[in-house]
């Protein structure tokens, strides 16, 4: 719409109530800062209608529509600018703190945990150890298009309570979820809730001592860093990104994973290379590779003692219909979705005892994690989609019990080993985009 607007070609974008204020903050986001977006407001959005029903509400609105199209659009004032530097006062430390928690919170720019104030020391003390400047710019974040200066990462790290050494995997993690490849502006944006989740590779995972044993996406001392580096990566999507809920971030019932998600590697209990090794980087190059999660599932299989067996149950939990991943392969490869697999040391010992590569694991869980086409004909499609000759054909003559595969190919499933042992719990995770390694760089 904005590209048209730019280009003087009228439009009304027909918006549910609830996502107004999104439609207005995202025209701005995307460039269109003069005037507001010609827009007609409905009671509720357009998903889960019958055709019917949803040509009733257009032909009840036409007219409306035929008026945004002929009208200018509304000016709006230019944007105030805020005060850069906030000074809160109270009788102790202790009262300015909670002053500026609950300020901080009001304005949206926190999580809903508390914060550590981000005092000019502290933020610069984080960017002289990275050795950068702190107005580089590392990328222009999505989807509100705010500049990620070195600066601005390193203050959000700071109300995290990260340490100075943990800035380099933050610039590195921004970097990946810049790549193009990561579809950042649908991970922030989106209804449902996906969030970005980083995998530590190489040395600095030990010195950090970023968890890849039991719990290591979990509470305790053991996860430190693995939460507040996934924490400060939130609030940078939040404060940089501007992925606000209820502005640009529409996530419909939200996730627990959204605080927080990170962890290393296993690579000593892995028979296989490890991920960064797969992508090419050296085994002590250090690098985070940034996965755009769209939901994670326990895999529980404590009797299996063959590889087979093991990996029909992860087959099981693949072939979910209700998964975005399930569908969104087959579009000509404009989503591209990554699913991950986090075997745990029993699992994996077992599967690499008995000779399986991760390509062989990547190929049978292909070709048997498929799910029936009568679970798909009824959802999962859009009506643009099902035009395409090779939608039409299933619409037109496809067998019920047609199977499908839930990616596009073995090469989007990735493998890592991670977790503790003695529980047979794995993890299964599926995607939104591909998932982008960048190099740890400390200057």
């Amino acid at each position: 719409m904005v590209w048209f607007e730019k280009n003087g070609i009228p439009t009304v974008n027909l918006s549910a109530e609830r996502f107004l204020h999104d439609a207005q903050i995202s025209g701005r986001a995307f460039g269109y800062k003069s005037a507001l977006l010609p827009t007609l407001s409905f009671p509720h959005g357009f998903t889960n209608f019958s055709p019917e029903d949803v040509h009733q509400m257009i032909d009840e609105h036409i007219d409306a529509i035929i008026r945004g199209l002929l009208e200018e659009p509304q000016k709006q004032e230019a944007a105030k600018k805020e005060t850069e530097r906030l000074v809160f006062q109270g009788t102790d430390r202790l009262e300015c703190w909670g002053e500026m928690n609950q300020f901080f919170l009001g304005r949206g720019w926190g999580d809903g945990f508390p914060i550590v104030p981000a005092v000019a020391e502290k933020v610069g003390q984080m960017i002289e150890r990275s050795k950068r400047k702190p107005d580089e710019v590392i990328s222009v974040l999505a989807p509100g298009n705010g500049l990620a200066t070195v600066e601005k990462i390193a203050i959000n790290a700071v109300m995290a309570g990260c340490l100075p050494e943990h800035l380099p995997v933050l610039i590195a993690a921004v970097e990946a979820i810049s790549d193009p490849k990561f579809v950042l502006r649908i991970v922030a944006m989106s209804t449902g809730p996906h969030t970005p989740m980083l995998i530590i590779n190489g040395p600095i995972a030990k010195e950090l001592k970023i968890n890849c044993g039991q719990a290591a996406l979990g509470p305790g001392a053991q996860s430190f860093a693995n939460t507040v580096i996934g924490r400060a990566l939130r609030l940078i999507l939040m404060n940089v990104g501007h992925a606000y809920v209820g502005k640009l971030d529409m996530d419909t019932i939200g996730s627990p994973n959204k605080y927080s998600m990170v962890l290393a590697e296993n690579e000593e209990l892995s028979p296989w290379e490890a991920l960064h090794v797969e992508r090419g980087f050296s085994k002590n190059t250090s690098t985070v590779t940034a996965f755009p999660v769209e939901s994670q599932r326990d895999i529980a299989n404590s009797k299996s003692y063959k590889a087979e067996h093991l990996l029909n149950t992860f087959a099981s939990a693949a072939a979910d219909a209700g998964s975005g991943s399930a569908t969104e392969w087959i579009k000509e490869g404009r989503r591209n979705r990554d699913t991950l697999v986090m075997l745990c040391p029993d699992h994996v010992k077992i599967i690499g005892a008995q000779g399986w590569t991760k390509t062989d694991v990547r190929e049978y869980l292909y070709f048997h994690a498929r799910i029936p086409w009568r679970y798909l004909k009824h959802g999962g499609i859009s009506g643009s989609d099902r035009a395409r000759p090779a939608w039409k054909w299933l619409y037109e003559s496809a067998p019920d019990d047609l199977p499908l595969p839930v990616t596009a190919g073995p090469e989007r499933i990735q493998i890592i080993v991670v977790g503790g042992q003695g529980g047979g719990k794995s993890s299964y995770i599926t995607g939104v985009g591909e998932s982008v390694t960048r190099e740890i760089k400390r200057l």
